[in-house]
């Protein structure tokens, strides 16, 4: 397939119109055995970055209160991220492209919000991560991102196409949600365990619709990942102090106590995530990527179990769930051939190569 762009001068073939195209840096070859791998563990780490992300925060929220700590979080990633952006190239162009793609209505407002979603995970890690432990509160956001991730690539909501939700993938799902079930019900106090995990369960299916607006702000931008990042810790940032408002108001904000420095160090943590999220469901899709990062928060947090203490017993259960979870994404996860690559100057390249309707 050759990868230089058609001439200007070509004729478009018989009612199909050439709609204008943002610059995009060119795909590799659809197929190529390499070609996900990257990607794949960089999702990977992603996830591991999450796990010890929820940990930190949940620290956090133990001294400094959880509204307070999901503020702080979110403020650092988005005072890191936006220093960060005053050294990168094609910045200016990239938020006029997203400007452009606003006004001509191939992107929606709404697109603009997932870090709202992400405000809200961060908040329920500051509220239930300590208390649930690493492993469970992990157990619980995959579940919600597993199913979740099934629904939104049915809708069409990323930028890798429509992938119909296939039985298979819905048993995927919902095997998902049964493998957090073990660890939650066999904790000494089951009942406000479950109610606890309710909170990460929610923000795992945030998380996936996240994952999916963030790649079409991308895939709008000509593929540049810092302005689905910036508006991500913009929208959660805001969203947190205007929950920090209402607590001032009303109940007063409670007085932090002192705490080590890496209890601090979250809102870098977030920075690592959403990145890793943005880049990688350009070229895997939201399912796929989302699989990833689910594969390295489940080892992540198996890892940080027993360096917090919690009880070997307790470890095998989430152990026995992480099974069932391995189990759950092989069958969420998309199968059949990528589609045949287009001819030059056909319609759009879709990030995941998944064709209206398939899998």
């Amino acid at each position: 397939m050759s990868m230089s762009r058609p001439s200007r001068d070509r004729a478009p073939a018989a009612g199909r119109a050439a709609p204008p195209r943002p610059a995009a840096v060119p795909a590799p070859p659809s197929g190529t055995a390499g070609s996900g791998v990257l990607p794949l563990v960089a999702a990977v780490a992603g996830g591991a970055a999450l796990a010890l992300e929820s940990v930190v925060n949940g620290r956090l929220g133990e001294h400094a209160g959880s509204v307070s700590a999901a503020v702080w979080s979110n403020t650092l990633s988005l005072c890191v991220a936006a220093v960060a952006a005053l050294f990168l190239p094609r910045l200016g162009p990239a938020f006029g492209a997203l400007r452009a793609a606003l006004r001509a209505r191939s992107l929606r407002p709404w697109h603009c919000l997932g870090g709202v979603a992400g405000g809200s995970m961060v908040l329920t890690q500051a509220l239930t991560a300590a208390a649930l432990g690493p492993a469970a509160y992990t157990l619980a956001l995959v579940a919600g991102q597993t199913l979740c991730a099934v629904a939104v690539d049915h809708l069409g909501l990323g930028p890798g196409g429509r992938r119909r939700a296939t039985a298979r993938r819905l048993a995927g799902g919902l095997l998902a949600v049964c493998a957090v079930a073990f660890p939650v019900l066999a904790a000494p106090d089951a009942g406000r365990a479950l109610a606890l995990a309710a909170l990460p369960f929610l923000a795992g299916c945030a998380l996936s619709w996240q994952m999916a607006v963030n790649g079409r702000v991308d895939e709008s931008c000509g593929h540049h990942p810092y302005p689905a990042v910036l508006l991500s810790f913009a929208a959660g940032t805001a969203l947190m102090v205007a929950a920090l408002a209402v607590l001032a108001v009303s109940t007063g904000l409670p007085r932090p106590r002192s705490g080590p420095l890496w209890h601090f160090t979250g809102g870098l943590l977030g920075c690592v995530v959403v990145l890793t999220a943005v880049l990688t469901v350009r070229r895997i899709g939201v399912l796929a990527a989302g699989l990833g990062m689910i594969s390295g928060q489940v080892l992540g947090s198996l890892l940080l179990g027993p360096l917090l203490g919690e009880p070997p017993a307790h470890q095998g259960l989430v152990a026995f769930g992480a099974v069932l979870l391995i189990g759950a994404s092989v069958l969420a996860a998309p199968t059949g051939p990528r589609p045949a690559p287009v001819a030059a100057g056909g319609p759009r390249r879709r990030g995941d190569g998944g064709a209206d309707g398939g899998n």
